[in-house]
């Protein structure tokens, strides 16, 4: 099982919001108590879940950022990587570690979008590729494709995450792919100059941290720029949950039990400083990367319509 120092170790890649976790539990306890808003939780309730959090490696850094970094997406999306020779269904978890690592609808949207992403980029695969992926966090969903028959492809993971980069070259050493051409670059995907230069670029969850319209399509166009002529974007865009806008949601909420429902909107919008804001229609999803150059746009949602895959061609 992954140990207590090196998940705490990932989390130091990501900004904190308050220089510790008493501070964090405590800021957001009176945060939530000063709205006075009773009506669907009790307060004894709203404590007992951010002691909750504060109990696992993985809670005290939401906690402590609002969001996640490039190895706690990895645990999200693939823990059973990270509890060899354990069943997931035996784990001795709490309530809120078993929660979003079994029962979040957000989490299990972003696995499906994961499991997209390898569907797509395995039907690409070719000799003489360039395949990127930013931020690549750990890159496991490149790092994992099948590459057999293949001797000339390259993946380039770029992340502005020195920890990401480095987990993931450990990964790529693990995996064996030692046919694939695998380079590492440190450097802020907002500011990216690459024109013409890769035939499929993965990009998720950066969108997500950003509530300028404007400057995600800019990040948008310069993917577009990014790709070489008929190459392929692979992304996610979050679109509305129900608790914070219900008239522009897409989500299935019927699709979901009722309980999983209740314990998202309690901590994603009474209880956690959540970081993240980007969220879109689908009409608007498609606007934006029409913004962008995009013209060949095709829309997956997912079986929730939470976090639809977007396969944008140049």
């Amino acid at each position: 099982m992954i140990s207590e120092q090196s998940l705490l170790s990932g989390s130091r890649t990501h900004h904190s919001l308050y220089p510790g976790i008493e501070e964090a539990v405590e800021n957001l306890k009176d945060g939530f108590i000063s709205r006075n808003d009773f009506s669907h939780i009790t307060r004894e309730e709203v404590v007992a879940i951010l002691d909750d959090l504060a109990s696992f490696p993985l809670g005290r850094h939401i906690l402590l950022s609002g969001g996640s970094n490039g190895m706690w997406t990895d645990y999200l999306i693939s823990p059973q990587e990270y509890f060899t020779g354990k069943s997931l269904v035996d784990l001795d978890l709490s309530v809120i570690e078993r929660f979003f690592l079994f029962n979040s609808p957000t989490v299990l949207a972003q696995r499906e979008l994961y499991i997209k992403l390898k569907k797509n980029a395995q039907k690409l695969i070719a000799n003489g590729k360039i395949f990127a992926s930013l931020p690549c966090g750990l890159m496991r969903d490149l790092l994992s494709l099948d590459y057999s028959g293949i001797d000339d492809i390259s993946l380039i993971g770029i992340d502005i995450d020195r920890d990401s980069l480095n987990r993931s070259e450990i990964l790529s050493r693990e995996l064996d792919i030692d046919r694939v051409n695998v380079k590492y670059i440190q450097e802020d995907a907002w500011n990216l100059q690459y024109k013409d230069s890769f035939d499929f670029i993965s990009s998720i969850g950066l969108n997500m941290y950003e509530r300028d319209e404007e400057k995600v399509v800019q990040f948008y166009r310069n993917l577009f720029d990014a790709l070489k002529p008929g190459g392929t974007l692979f992304t996610g865009v979050l679109t509305w949950p129900p608790y914070l806008d219900s008239r522009k949601s897409n989500w299935e909420v019927n699709a979901i039990p009722k309980y999983d429902m209740y314990l998202e909107t309690v901590l994603h919008r009474d209880i956690l400083n959540i970081q993240w804001f980007n969220f879109r229609t689908l009409a608007e999803i498609k606007d934006d990367f029409r913004k962008a150059g995009f013209s060949n746009i095709r829309i997956e949602p997912d079986s929730r319509c939470i976090f639809p895959a977007i396969i944008a061609v140049k």
